[in-house]
């Protein structure tokens, strides 16, 4: 029997003022903003868009409160082709934001953020049948306990999933080793261990089939336990690197569902994070696939796509 989504994200949602500056301030000065943005964020829901750009059926599974914010983040994912039915909406709570300063000299970002007062999503909220219903699952490490508990429920169905391994936080290590695929941000290897190839061959020991670290601008580099190889990003007129990484972490999981060869993907992960960093916001530039492969074969001549 056929899987009914594609992909089902679980993790974290924000909504997000991205505001441009010339500069980042001293402390107590003033500063005018040159832009400011207002859009929907947050890892595994902008991983979501990111699929339903590239043209998966995507759903997402988080919480938010039932304030403006909330109703502004379940809006922009709707608009996106997100299914929402599972996503869990909490009375008289405030929603998750975020505040971005992006460095306009050279689209550096420095964020501050709340969790607000919603609460944390719990595994009992958690749709299990949608979980059941997709061919991969894509978890944050924000919500770990819910994480976890869908992670196992995957592994019973077959569900491949992948971990944006962001931070060290507590819960993440059993996350690790329910993972298929984990994609660690250079902070998160750090901790791991004293250089990324170490850390790579740390997180494929918690049983995956490969690990992947995020370099940002320089590319990734993966293992499979066999091979070590260094993927080269691309070069773009970089205007903001918000949500690079989890733009990265959904073109990442889209690769895997085609089949692809790791170094394929990888590839394919970095074209798609860099488009999205020429324009403001997590979301705003991310490309749909027939985009994404047009620049892979502009940049990269011989690969078949």
């Amino acid at each position: 029997m056929g899987k009914e989504f594609d992909v089902v994200g679980l993790g974290y949602t924000a909504f997000d003022f991205l505001a441009v500056v010339p500069y980042l301030p001293e402390e107590n000065t003033k500063l005018e903003i040159e832009s400011l943005t207002l859009q929907g964020g947050g890892p595994a829901a902008t991983a979501c868009v990111t699929l339903a750009r590239l043209g998966l059926k995507t759903a997402f599974i988080g919480k938010v409160g039932d304030d403006y914010f909330g109703r502004s983040m379940i809006e922009g994912l709707v608009d996106e082709g997100v299914d929402v039915s599972s996503l869990v909406v909490e009375s008289g709570k405030s929603s998750q934001t975020a505040f971005i300063m992006i460095n306009g000299s050279n689209a550096s970002r420095t964020i501050l953020w709340t969790r607000g007062s919603v609460s944390r999503l719990e595994p009992g909220e958690v749709n299990m049948d949608l979980v059941s219903s997709a061919k991969g699952l894509l978890i944050d490490d924000l919500e770990c306990e819910a994480a976890l508990e869908a992670a196992r429920r995957a592994a019973e169905e077959q569900t491949i999933v992948v971990l944006d391994a962001g931070s060290r936080r507590p819960g993440v290590d059993e996350l690790l080793r329910y993972s298929d695929y984990i994609v660690a941000s250079e902070r998160f290897a750090a901790d791991t261990a004293d250089s990324v190839e170490d850390a790579l061959k740390k997180l494929f020991s918690y049983g995956s089939k490969a690990s992947v670290v995020t370099l940002g601008e320089r590319g990734c580099a993966a293992f499979d336990g066999d091979v070590m190889i260094n993927v080269p990003g691309f070069h773009v007129e970089a205007v903001d690197t918000t949500g690079a990484g989890d733009v990265f972490h959904g073109a990442f999981l889209f690769g895997v569902l085609k089949g692809w060869e790791l170094e394929k993907i990888c590839i394919f992960a970095n074209a798609v994070a860099a488009l999205k960093c020429t324009s403001v916001g997590g979301r705003s530039a991310i490309p749909d696939y027939r985009t994404a492969v047009d620049f892979i074969k502009t940049r990269r001549n011989g690969i078949d796509l």
